[in-house]
């Protein structure tokens, strides 16, 4: 009788410490939700506002994060409720054009570098495939943290986007 109340209680923490170690394992699987929930959106303003036709091929966690500075990113997109966008998509207007005016809102600039980037490598299928980069980032400071967009050229498919992408460490692959 002892022997199987000793056995139970040791299955039950065998179990419980089984648990905590997949609980405390990164997801391998995808982006973190925030991160995910960035890229979605910007997906639906590009894809829908903007006619783009653009899909996620793959992406990558920046290993050099620090190198997403303010001099390289050229437009920002998100719906923060903290921080300074270029494009705020509930702000846009059917045409894609930013109605929201910056001055005395109360956001603050980004706070730079993020904390943590993911570069998603993007690809266009109209005629022949085009390839760019866009990436996510969460920018962060004593207070407040938001995920937003960055693109770092006028033209989301100029080779310089891989090129930013492969300075931050991002491997993303272009099966051409």
């Amino acid at each position: 009788m002892k022997r199987g109340i000793l056995l139970i209680v040791a299955l039950l923490l065998l179990a419980v410490l089984v648990t905590g170690v997949l609980a405390l394992l990164p997801d391998k699987a995808g982006l973190p939700t925030g991160c995910q929930a960035a890229l979605d959106q910007y997906l639906i303003y590009k894809n829908v506002s903007l006619h783009e036709g653009l899909i996620v091929k793959s992406t990558a966690k920046a290993t050099r994060p620090g190198r997403l500075t303010q001099d390289v990113s050229f437009m920002v997109y998100g719906d923060s409720a903290h921080y300074q966008t270029d494009e705020d998509y509930q702000e846009a207007t059917d045409e894609g054009e930013s109605t929201a005016v910056w001055v005395g809102s109360g956001l603050r600039p980004l706070p730079f570098p993020p904390e943590e980037v993911w570069c998603a490598l993007l690809e266009h299928k109209a005629g022949e495939p085009q390839y760019g980069a866009a990436f996510v980032s969460l920018h962060q400071d004593i207070y407040n943290a938001d995920w937003v967009v960055h693109e770092v050229g006028p033209d989301l498919f100029a080779p310089v986007s891989t090129q930013v992408a492969s300075d931050l460490g991002c491997d993303l692959a272009v099966d051409r």
